[in-house]
C-alpha cells in the first residue's frame, strides 16, 4: 500500500493531522491500536474556549458537555484564588471520534487495533491487532501521534523518559458546578487533585510526580475523601481511569520525514498537564506544513507558539517542584494563576 502520510495515533492530535491533510487532497493512513476511537477516557476533559474558535466544527452537542467559566485554586494555607478560565467540559471519547470521523469522510483511511511495529528496507511496518498480520505501507511522512511514550519518537530519536502520572474517577455531584476545582495539598507531591464537572456528574482526579514515593492510589482515596467530606461530590464511583502526562518538554519535533505532535512531541503542560488544544494546533500545524511540503515550518510554528510556554514549566518544574514543602512559597512559583509563576528568579 502507498500512502502520502501515515498518521500512526487517533486522539486529537493525529485525527486533526488526517482531518488537515485529507481535507487538502492527501492520501491518508490513520492507524491506532484501540478497539475504538477515544477510549478509554485518559484526560480531565476540559477544553478552552479559544479552541472552539479554530474549529467550531469539533464542538458540537454530542461532544460537548457544559460551558466552564473559572478555575478556583485552594491552597493548603488556606487562600483560594479564581481564574477566569472560559471553556468546556467535552466527552473526549466522541470529541476523538468525530475528528477522525471528519478525517475519514474527507478520504482517510482508519484503521483500528493496528500497531505501529517500525521501519525497515524504506517501509513501515504495521500489525493487525489479535490476527498477528503483518504488513508494510510506503509513505512519504510519518506524523507520530502515539502519545506520551511515543514508539515513534523513541525509534527516530529522543523520547520523553519523565512522567506524571495521574489517577481519575467520575462521582455523582450533589450540585451542579460551573468551575474547575483545582486543590493543592501536602499528601499530592508535585502535582494537584481536581474537581471537574460534567453535568451531573464530575471527574476527580490527582496527578503526582512518581519521584516522591506515593501511592498514586492512596492519594486518589485520600482525595476521594476530602471532596465527600466537602459535600462536592457524593461517595460513589462511576468510572476509573488514569494515565501519563510528559513532563521534560518538547523534543525535537522535526525529524527528516517524521513529525511528532501532541504529548508524543512534549507539547503538553508538564505542571497542569493541559494538552488538548496543544494537541489538536500542533496537529494542525504538522498537517499543514505537509501539505505546503514544508515540514521545517512546522517545526519553526511550533516552538514559536509553545516553545516559551512549555519551556517556561519545565524550568519551574525542576527548580522548585523537586522538593514538596514550603508549600506556601512553592506553589505560587509552579502554577499560572499566580503573578510569582510569572516572574523568572
Amino acid at each position: 500500500m502507498k500512502f502520502d502520510v501515515l498518521v500512526v495515533g487517533a486522539g486529537p492530535a493525529g485525527g486533526t493531522a488526517a482531518y488537515i491533510l485529507s481535507k487538502g487532497g492527501a492520501k491518508v493512513l490513520l492507524v491506532d491500536t484501540k478497539k475504538r476511537v477515544g477510549f478509554p477516557v485518559q484526560c480531565a476533559e476540559f477544553v478552552p474556549l479559544q479552541l472552539s474558535h479554530s474549529f467550531p466544527e469539533f464542538f458540537t452537542k454530542e461532544t460537548v458537555v457544559q460551558k466552564i467559566k473559572d478555575m478556583v485554586h485552594m491552597t493548603p494555607w488556606g487562600e483560594t484564588t479564581r481564574m477566569d478560565s472560559p471553556g468546556f467540559m467535552v466527552r473526549r471519547d466522541r470529541f476523538d471520534s468525530l475528528i477522525s470521523e471528519l478525517a475519514v469522510k474527507n478520504g482517510a483511511k482508519l484503521m483500528l487495533r493496528t500497531k505501529f511495529l517500525g521501519f525497515e528496507d524504506g517501509k513501515v511496518w504495521l500489525e493487525r491487532l489479535g490476527t498477528g498480520e503483518r504488513f508494510s505501507v510506503e509513505v512519504d511522512f510519518i506524523v507520530g501521534a502515539d502519545g506520551p511514550r511515543s514508539k515513534v519518537a523513541k525509534l527516530t530519536g529522543d523520547h520523553t523518559r519523565t512522567f506524571l502520572t495521574t489517577a481519575q474517577v467520575s462521582m455523582p455531584l450533589r450540585e451542579k458546578l460551573s468551575d474547575l476545582l483545582v486543590y493543592f495539598r501536602e499528601y499530592i507531591p508535585g502535582g494537584y487533585g481536581w474537581v471537574f464537572p460534567k453535568g451531573d456528574t464530575a471527574n476527580v482526579g490527582v496527578g503526582i510526580d512518581p519521584e516522591f514515593g506515593f501511592s498514586l492510589f492512596e492519594v486518589l482515596e485520600r482525595f476521594k475523601k476530602e471532596v465527600v467530606a466537602e459535600g462536592i461530590v457524593e461517595d460513589k464511583v462511576l468510572s476509573r481511569t488514569g494515565g501519563w502526562i510528559p513532563a521534560e518538554g518538547i523534543k525535537d519535533p522535526v525529524r527528516g520525514n517524521v513529525l511528532l505532535v501532541g504529548d508524543a512531541g512534549g507539547f503538553c503542560h508538564p505542571i497542569t498537564g493541559a494538552g488538548i488544544a496543544n494537541a489538536v494546533l500542533t496537529g494542525a500545524m504538522a498537517g499543514e506544513a505537509v501539505l505546503c511540503g514544508s515540514p521545517e515550518d512546522y517545526k519553526e510554528e511550533a516552538l514559536e507558539v509553545f516553545g516559551e510556554t512549555v519551556s517556561r514549566a519545565v524550568r519551574k518544574r525542576v527548580k522548585y517542584m523537586k522538593s514538596w514543602d514550603n508549600l506556601e512559597f512553592v506553589i505560587p512559583r509552579t502554577w499560572i494563576a499566580f503573578e510569582e509563576y510569572w516572574k523568572e528568579e
